[in-house]
């Protein structure tokens, strides 16, 4: 396996956690907090872990 096709698995499997956690979190706190809330959360978590999945990418397969 080359490192840009472990990178991508890598990069993926990292974004992939992180919409577990949206999903967790939106099923977990759907009655306690307002949707909005939820969302603005929701949001920075998936960016946060799509810019994570980046890192981990270029640091497995750097840009040459």
């Amino acid at each position: 396996m080359t490192q840009k096709r472990t990178a991508e698995i890598a990069s993926l499997a990292v974004f992939g956690v992180g919409l577990v956690g949206v999903y967790i979190l939106a099923t977990t706190f759907k009655d306690a907090f307002s949707d909005f809330t939820i969302a603005a959360v929701a949001t920075i978590m998936f960016v946060a872990f799509y810019v994570l999945g980046q890192w981990v990418k270029r640091r497995i397969n750097p840009p040459q």
